[in-house]
């Protein structure tokens, strides 16, 4: 269940609704000056219209290429026949990523290895409160430690939970954690 206007969650790794994917590839192959690879669709939301939530890799053409992850927001039209009336909503930026010292270093992983797997594990040990679902590392960074930067589902542990996708940080040396709301 999902309130008015509300985002339904619904994390499909490396694949999106069929319409969704078509129309992202040529709304997104469009624009000029970054290219965009989709991550992952993250879920819906009906206003005025279908918004679809996009996690994608956003590879900036400059003089020096910047690797940055982005929430992109497309909107079917009411009435789309097959999907074809898809209009782009906005780019949020999720992760800058950064090639200088201190900067995130953006390593798209959704197949993760064991050692990151354990570096969450240990994190959530003993968290109550919300199920976390990690689906993808989005890359490090190096400050007293190496930061983690993972992207989760998460579901309240309550009557009539509604999941939010979130932008995870762990502190792989202080066990710190943060956490900050994509859709």
């Amino acid at each position: 269940m999902s309130t008015l206007g509300g985002w339904k969650v619904d994390v499909q790794v490396g694949k999106m609704p069929q319409q969704v994917a078509t129309a992202f590839g040529e709304i997104m192959g469009n624009l000029v000056g970054a290219k965009y690879t989709p991550i992952a669709y993250l879920g819906s939301q009906l206003v005025n219209g279908t918004n679809h939530a996009i996690l994608a890799e956003q590879l900036v053409v400059t003089g020096v290429d910047t690797k940055n992850i982005v929430c992109v927001i497309l909107n079917e039209k009411p009435g789309s026949v097959a999907g074809k009336d898809f209009a782009l909503v906005n780019i949020n930026k999720v992760l800058d990523g950064g090639v200088q010292f201190g900067g995130v270093k953006i390593d798209v992983m959704t197949d993760m290895t064991d050692e990151v797997k354990a570096v969450f594990n240990e994190a959530f040990e003993g968290f109550v409160g919300s199920r976390i679902e990690p689906f993808a590392l989005l890359g490090t960074k190096v400050v007293k430690g190496i930061q983690y930067k993972f992207i989760a589902k998460v579901t309240p542990v309550v009557k009539d939970p509604e999941a939010t996708v979130e932008l995870i940080t762990i502190n792989g040396l202080t066990g710190d954690i943060e956490f900050e709301e994509v859709i």
